[in-house]
């Protein structure tokens, strides 16, 4: 199975007011990390201080950065016929579907959710943030809320789902499936 599990940083919750500050993309083939991708992005637009404080990303930081159209390119070809994979996946792929369409970019992939699947096949721990479930599953510390470093700590939890149920199970839990990435 082909995965792209992405992290993305934005200006603030909703993407049809914000934009992508940073992407992290870690591509797996099956349990196997193949290739990482990770830039910073200016959004053409202020970061609210919120995410300012909660991410560490500054407006100076993304200044002169590519915007997300200079990107969108090389993005898709790298999520191209990958199921992407997220903590929380409705919010980063919204993200990501919305900044495509804004470079006139077709993409809704097949998905699965981190959390979800946590939910599912690692039951009643404590909580189910990306933080708080690295550490109940023994993986190892992260920058938190930085772009590949919660990309590439989602793709430790996909792996270790991928182990737990194989990967016949982990397809059926493929959202949008008409979509679905080739095997």
């Amino acid at each position: 199975m082909k995965f792209a599990v992405v992290d993305l940083e934005t200006t603030g919750g909703k993407p049809a007011d914000g934009r992508i500050t940073e992407v992290g993309v870690v591509l797996m083939d099956d349990t196997r990390v193949e290739n990482t991708f990770q830039t910073l992005v200016d959004p053409g637009m202020p970061i609210q201080p919120f995410v300012q404080r909660l991410t560490g990303i500054t407006d100076e930081m993304v200044q002169g950065k590519p915007q997300f159209s200079s990107i969108a390119d090389e993005l898709m070809e790298l999520l191209q016929d990958r199921i992407f994979v997220a903590h929380n996946v409705q919010f980063d792929s919204r993200f990501m579907m919305t900044e495509m369409k804004r470079c006139a970019i077709k993409y809704d992939p097949p998905r699965l959710c981190t959390v979800k699947l946590s939910r599912r096949f690692f039951p009643g721990l404590p909580s189910y943030s990306l933080h708080n479930l690295t550490e109940s599953l023994s993986l190892p510390d992260f920058k938190h809320h930085r772009a590949l470093d919660d990309a590439l700590a989602a793709a430790e939890i996909l792996k270790m789902v991928f182990e737990k149920i194989g990967p016949e199970k982990l397809l059926k839990e493929v959202k949008n499936p008409a979509k679905r990435a080739r095997p």
